[in-house]
C-alpha cells in the first residue's frame, strides 16, 4: 500500500475496494478517487481527473495552473503495451529518443536526458545512473495504475532534472481492508506481440484484513529481435525480464498509517542495436533492488497532514558485446560492470487550510553512490590475436548528496480563480577517486606486451546550490474555459555521469568536475477546456537555459583516441506549443486530437539544439458500446503524423517525415476479465525516428498485440 489521503475507517467496504483509486508522489499528499466509471468515451482527456504531480496535492486537472496530462487505466489497456515509451509518444509535447524498443529516454517539449525527471510512485529511482535511459524497465507496464505527465519547469516541486517536466509512474496498489475476516484476490494476465514474438505473463494476489493488506506479484516478458517496416530484423533488439513486487500495509488508526514495498526487477538480456559490425550487443545483467518506507499521519492539530519516506535503491548491470571496426581488420570483446545505489528520506507536511491558503512544505535528502569498471580486448580479425586491452572505470568511484527544502502555497479567491506560488532551496556535494585509464599493446604472438600506458583523471569535490521559484495563476473566463499561467525556474544539477566519466568506444568521453549548473526561465501561457462535450487544451511555452551542458569533441587524444567532454553552453532557448482536444458526440462515439511544435537553439551560434522533435500529432476517433448487462467493447483508430525534420542540430541527419495507422479494440467481458487486441503500424511502413540515436535503425513493423486479464 502506497499512502495517500488521509482516510477514516468507515469509509472502507470490500465490495467497493476494487473501484478506487489510490494517488500518491514523492513526499506529497494523494486521495482517493471516486468509484471509476465503466470506461470512459473520451480516451485522451477527462476533465475531472485527479492529478497529485501537479501540485503535491490531490487536484482536479481542470484547476491547476500547470500544464498536465493523465494516462488512464483505460488507456494502458486499449493500447495493450510492451513498455512505457509506446504509451507516452501519445502526449502532446512527449517524444522518445534512443535505439530499439527498450533504450528510450523521454524529451518533453524538447528537453532531454536527464532533463526530465521519471519517478516512480514519485521516487527518484530511474534517475541515478539509469538516468541516461530512465524509462529502462524496471517495472513492468502491467503493474501500472496510471501515469502523469507534468510538462514544463517543475524543479520548486521536484529539484533537479525536472527542467523540461516530471513523468510519475503510479502503480496498482491494494487499500486497508477493515473487514474482521481476511480477503484474498488472485489474478492473471498474459500478452503476446507478433513484431518481436514476445510472450508475457503475471501472476498475481492481494488481499487483506483487520486493517491490513498485502499484495504479491510476478511478471515474466521475454521478446526476440523485432522486424521493421522493410522486413528486416533489427539485430540486438530482445529483451528478457522478470519484474517481482512484495507491498503491504497497516491503517493502526485513523491518524496513523504504515506501509512498504519491495521491488525486484531481474533483466537478464536487454539487446542495444548496433550497426552489422556488431555479432552480439546487450546487457546480461541491468537489476534494480527497490525499498521504499512510509509513515502518514492525518488530523494532527494544525496539521492535515504528514508523510514521511525513506527508500533504499540499488542497481546493477553488466554489458557485453562484440563489435568489428569500421576502418580496420579488428574487432572488439567488450564488457563492463557498473554499481549504483541511493538512499533517501523525505518528510511533507500540509498544514490545515486557513483564509483560503493550503501550504505545502517538506524537506528531502538522497545519497547516491557509483562505481564501475571496463575491459576492451581489441583482436585481428585475421588470426584472433589479441592486439590490445583497455581498463578503465567508466565513472569513478562517485558520491553525490544532495539536501533540500520547499514550500509552495494555494490561495483560492472567492471568484474561483486559483494563485500558486512557491520557493525551494537545494545543495548538492559531489566527490570521486581518481580514475586510471590504462592500454596494454601487445606483440604479433598476441601475448607478448610491447608497451604499457597509464593515464590518471583527477577529480576533485565539488557543489551546486540553488534557489527556484514557482508563480502560477488560474483565471476562470467561463465554467467550462480557464486561462493559466506559469512563471517558473528550473535547475539541473551536473550528474555523476557527466561530472566523472571516462568511457570509450570508437572516442573517449571524459567528464568535467568544472561544470556549471544549468538553470533556467520557463513561462507557460494556456487554456484548458471542459465541457459536456469537449475536453481539452492548449499550451505556449518559453524556456531560457542558462549554462546549458552539451557534448563536444576536444580536438585532443588520450592513449591514440579522440576525446569528447561536457562543456556549459552559455545560453539556449526553447519554445513551442503543444494542443489536445476530445469531442464526445454521445455515449459511444468520440473524437480526438493533439499536436505539439518545439524549437530549441544555441543562442550564440545559432544552432539548432539535439534531440529536437519535428512538428506532429495525432487524430483519432472510438466507438464504444455495451453488448449486454455485463459485456462491453471498444474499437478505436488513431494516426500518427510526424513532418520532415529539416533543420536539425549539428551532426544530425535531416529525416522525411511519416504516417502511421493504429487501432485498439478489445472487449471487458466482467470487472475481472478484459481481452484488448491491438495492431500498431497498420500499414507496416518502414520509417526512421529522427530522435533514433542510431541513424542507420528503422523502427518496427507492423505489430499485432494482445493481452488478456482475469481475476476472481
Amino acid at each position: 500500500m502506497k499512502l495517500g489521503s488521509c482516510r477514516k475507517r468507515n469509509w472502507f467496504k470490500p465490495a467497493v475496494l476494487s473501484a478506487l483509486v489510490l494517488a500518491t508522489n514523492f513526499g506529497s499528499t494523494g486521495t482517493l478517487r471516486a468509484e471509476e466509471k465503466e470506461l470512459d468515451p473520451i480516451p485522451e482527456k477527462d476533465g475531472d481527473e485527479i492529478v497529485v504531480t501537479a501540485t503535491r496535492m490531490a487536484d482536479s486537472s481542470f484547476n491547476v495552473p500547470v500544464s498536465i496530462e493523465q494516462i488512464s487505466q483505460k488507456q494502458l489497456q486499449s493500447s495493450a503495451p510492451e513498455s512505457i515509451g509506446e504509451v507516452l509518444r501519445d502526449v502532446p509535447g512527449v517524444s522518445m529518443a534512443g535505439s530499439g524498443l527498450w533504450d528510450v529516454s523521454p524529451i518533453i517539449r524538447g528537453f532531454s536526458g536527464n532533463r526530465v525527471l521519471v519517478l516512480i510512485d514519485g521516487n527518484r529511482e530511474n534517475n541515478l545512473w539509469a538516468g541516461r535511459d530512465p524509462l529502462t524497465p524496471f517495472l513492468d507496464v502491467s503493474q501500472i495504475e496510471r501515469i502523469e505527465v507534468l510538462k514544463g519547469a517543475s524543479s520548486v516541486l521536484y529539484g533537479t532534472d525536472a527542467l523540461g517536466g516530471v513523468i510519475n509512474i503510479i502503480t496498482k496498489k491494494n487499500f486497508p481492508n477493515l473487514s474482521e475476516g481476511w480477503v484474498f484476490k488472485p489474478s492473471a494476465q498474459v500478452g503476446y506481440s507478433s513484431v518481436d514474438e514476445g510472450k508475457f505473463g503475471k501472476l498475481s494476489v492481494q488481499g487483506g484484513g483487520h486493517g491490513f493488506d498485502f499484495q504479491i506479484a510476478a511478471s515474466r516478458r521475454e521478446t526476440d529481435s523485432y522486424t521493421d517496416g522493410d522486413g528486416n530484423t533489427v539485430a540486438n533488439s530482445q529483451f528478457e525480464a522478470g519484474n517481482y513486487t512484495v507491498q503491504a500495509g497497516y491503517m493502526i488508526s485513523n491518524q496513523h498509517q504504515l506501509s512498504f514495498s519491495y521491488r525486484r526487477s531481474d533483466i537478464d538480456d536487454k539487446g542495444i542495436p548496433q550497426k552489422e559490425n556488431a555479432s552480439y550487443s546487450h546487457f546480461t545483467k541491468f537489476d534494480t533492488d527497490a525499498y521504499n518506507f512510509s509513515y502518514q499521519g492525518c488530523d494532527l492539530g494544525f496539521v492535515k497532514e504528514l508523510q514521511v519516506k525513506s527508500w533504499v535503491i540499488s542497481q546493477e548491470r553488466a554489458y557485453d558485446g562484440n563489435i568489428a571496426s569500421t576502418t580496420q581488420p579488428m574487432y572488439t570483446l567488450k564488457t563492463n560492470q557498473i554499481e549504483t545505489g541511493a538512499v533517501g528520506s523525505s518528510m511533507q507536511v500540509q498544514f490545515v487550510s486557513w483564509n483560503q491558503h493550503t501550504l505545502v512544505a517538506g524537506i528531502e535528502f538522497v545519497h547516491e553512490d557509483a562505481e564501475s569498471d571496463e575491459l576492451q580486448i581489441k583482436k585481428k580479425t585475421a588470426n584472433n590475436l589479441t592486439a590490445k586491452t583497455i581498463t578503465f572505470p567508466p565513472v569513478s568511484d562517485a558520491i553525490r548528496n544532495h539536501f533540500s527544502l520547499y514550500a509552495q502555497d494555494k490561495y483560492q479567491f472567492e471568484s474561483g480563480a486559483l494563485l500558486l506560488a512557491g520557493a525551494r532551496y537545494d545543495f548538492f556535494s559531489s566527490d570521486a577517486e581518481a580514475a586510471a585509464f590504462k592500454t596494454v599493446t601487445y606483440g604479433s604472438d598476441g601475448e607478448t606486451v610491447t608497451k604499457t600506458t597509464e593515464t590518471e583523471s583527477n577529480f576533485h569535490e565539488t557543489q551546486d546550490h540553488a534557489v527556484t521559484f514557482n508563480l502560477g495563476y488560474l483565471h476562470p473566463l467561463s465554467k467550462q474555459l480557464h486561462f493559466t499561467a506559469n512563471f517558473a525556474s528550473g535547475f539541473r544539477a551536473p550528474d555523476i555521469f557527466e561530472r566523472f566519466s571516462t568511457r570509450g568506444g570508437s572516442y573517449i568521453i571524459l567528464g568535467d568536475p568544472d561544470l556549471d549548473a544549468e538553470y533556467s526561465y520557463n513561462i507557460d501561457l494556456g487554456l484548458k477546456l471542459k465541457s459536456q462535450h469537449f475536453n481539452g487544451a492548449v499550451s505556449v511555452f518559453y524556456s531560457w537555459v542558462k549554462n546549458y551542458i552539451d557534448l563536444v569533441d576536444t580536438g585532443e587524444q588520450l592513449d591514440g583516441f579522440d576525446t569528447k567532454t561536457y562543456v556549459n553552453v552559455d545560453a539556449t532557448n526553447l519554445y513551442g506549443a503543444d494542443a489536445s482536444i476530445a469531442y464526445r458526440l454521445n455515449e459511444q462515439l468520440s473524437f480526438f486530437a493533439n499536436a505539439a511544435y518545439v524549437l530549441g537553439k544555441n543562442t550564440e551560434s545559432d544552432d539548432h539544439l539535439n534531440d529536437i522533435p519535428p512538428l506532429n500529432g495525432m487524430l483519432g476517433t472510438r466507438w464504444e458500446n455495451q453488448l449486454n448487462e455485463t459485456w462491453r467493447y471498444w474499437f478505436e483508430f488513431n494516426t500518427e503524423l510526424y513532418a520532415q525534420q529539416n533543420d536539425p542540430a549539428p551532426g544530425e541527419a535531416s529525416t522525411p517525415g511519416y504516417v502511421l495507422l493504429n487501432l485498439r479494440s478489445g472487449i471487458r467481458f466482467s470487472e475481472n476479465a478484459t481481452l484488448s487486441l491491438a495492431v500498431d503500424n497498420l500499414l507496416d511502413k518502414a520509417y526512421r525516428s529522427h530522435l533514433n540515436e542510431a541513424d542507420f535503425l528503422y523502427e518496427p513493423g507492423i505489430n499485432f498485440k494482445t493481452t488478456l486479464s482475469v481475476g476472481l
